[in-house]
């Protein structure tokens, strides 16, 4: 048995069919097949009811699971330990994508400066996406928000304090008001950033405590779309400030909220797993920046 067997396993059993886990493999639906009826063979042994649409595990199948995602946990643990005796030590990060508003960029540019010899990859995903990439020692540390992170399993580094405002076009009846409430806002179209996104649940859990559901008229990863939009006076949008002052839409405007919503971005690891040395020197290095 390989653990590649194992891994195509798992996305079978994630993704529900072969055709979608093999696009997400990166390879061929009948080279996917071969690998997963080769493991059947070795354990003699079908792992998958295929006499429907969607496939299902057989009860086989799922004591397999249970014993398939605790090998590849093992694997990624080991992966992460041995690191720290690499002879070209090596650190691994994943962020949300909003490095660059916060200014990030910066922090890895000056640590590669200081530490050349340190090996690092940065990956961007969503933040739904982050902690199972954490919890299954694919990342060494993360930037993301500190909203719902439950800080009994992580420790956290504050990096950048940031907080909700309201962005409407120069155009909108309530432009003029210094401050609004959320609740003022009930009537209006709200753009919001895609659902998955740690905003846009601060955003709703926000509106919901003013007391209404926003009525989403569309919902966008990118900012620039959000931002257009609002110029365009089709809606509101609820952003982070530092988000809206670093890419300066000349037709939009930010009005503060009576509410205090906050969001800090956080450099983040785990507290039962143990730092390798390369992600020791770049905690201890963010801090020495952010002390300054």
């Amino acid at each position: 048995m390989e653990l590649k067997q194992v891994e195509y396993f798992l996305m079978v059993t994630k993704m529900g069919n072969f055709t979608n886990a093999a696009d997400e493999l990166f390879i061929s639906q009948s080279s996917l097949s071969k690998r997963i009826i080769a493991l059947e063979q070795e354990l003699d042994c079908s792992l998958f009811d295929r006499s429907k649409r969607k496939i299902a595990l057989t009860p086989a199948g799922e004591a397999f699971l249970i014993h398939a995602r605790g090998l590849m946990q093992t694997y990624q643990a080991m992966l992460s330990e041995m690191t720290q005796y690499k002879i070209t030590p090596a650190l691994a990060i994943v962020a949300i994508p909003v490095i660059a508003q916060y200014g990030i960029p910066s922090y890895l540019a000056r640590f590669r400066r200081t530490f050349p010899t340190i090996q690092f990859t940065l990956e961007e995903r969503e933040a739904a996406a982050i902690l199972p990439a954490l919890h299954t020692h694919q990342f060494d540390l993360a930037f993301l928000r500190d909203n719902y992170l439950d800080r009994t399993q992580y420790t956290c580094l504050d990096v950048a304090p940031d907080k909700l405002l309201v962005v409407l076009s120069p155009h909108h009846r309530l432009v003029k008001r210094p401050v609004l409430s959320l609740a003022e806002l009930a009537d209006e179209n709200f753009i919001m950033f895609d659902k998955g996104t740690v905003v846009h649940e601060i955003a709703v859990e926000a509106c919901r405590r003013a007391g209404f559901m926003p009525r989403i008229f569309y919902a966008s990863l990118r900012v620039e779309s959000i931002l257009g939009l609002v110029a365009s006076q089709v809606g509101i949008a609820l952003m982070m400030e530092k988000v809206y002052a670093y890419h300066q839409h000349a037709n939009v405007v930010a009005l503060p909220l009576e509410e205090v919503i906050e969001s800090h971005v956080v450099l983040a690891w785990m507290k039962d797993k143990k730092l390798s040395r390369p992600a020791r020197a770049f905690v201890e290095f963010v801090e020495k920046v952010l002390a300054i």
